[in-house]
């Protein structure tokens, strides 16, 4: 085994240490705010509806649909998110600066994929300037696909944690 290949094989168990480590981090986190999200969900204000489960609100992030109500669409196009929902009218990101946490998702999938793409093409051997170009592409095309997604979890967790406001006007229907 070369010496490319042996730091090709580190970098990528040092990444799945990273990814074991921070699975487990958000897992507590997640965990910290559904435990809280379960005694606290009949806040005023709030419907008398059944408190929705981690699948469904996991379903709704996929879907790219709101938090609360599980019915209007998180976005008007690819990158423009609506401020509330249709539906509900349920203010999705009322607080400055909301938009971090869902760049950190974008960048952390983005850097993922430039080490796990470029820690393949060391270890196979590519030369240095498909080493550079390809993770390059990986970075942008993962970084520009996932930004949907991003907000869209991102929306649940602040949705769980208490942090997306409520309903401020009637649902537009």
């Amino acid at each position: 085994m070369s010496i490319d290949q042996e730091i090709a094989l580190t970098i990528l168990a040092a990444f799945g240490v990273v990814g074991v480590l921070t699975s487990i981090g958000v897992y507590l986190m997640v965990g910290m705010a559904w435990d809280e999200f379960k005694t606290s969900y009949r806040r005023s204000g709030e419907s008398g509806e059944a408190r929705p489960s981690g699948w469904s609100l996991l379903g709704r992030a996929c879907a790219r649909k709101c938090p609360a109500c599980g019915r209007g669409n998180l976005f008007r196009s690819y990158f423009e998110m609506n401020t509330a929902c249709p539906a509900c009218a349920a203010v999705f990101w009322s607080h400055e600066g909301e938009w971090i946490g869902s760049m950190v998702i974008g960048y952390g999938v983005a850097v993922s994929g430039i080490l796990v793409s470029w820690a393949t093409l060391m270890f196979f051997g590519f030369s240095a300037t498909v080493q550079m170009v390809v993770p390059a592409a990986v970075a942008i095309i993962l970084g520009v696909g996932v930004v949907p997604w991003s907000r869209s979890f991102w929306t649940v967790f602040l949705y769980i944690s208490g942090e997306m406001a409520g309903a401020k006007a009637k649902p537009i229907r």
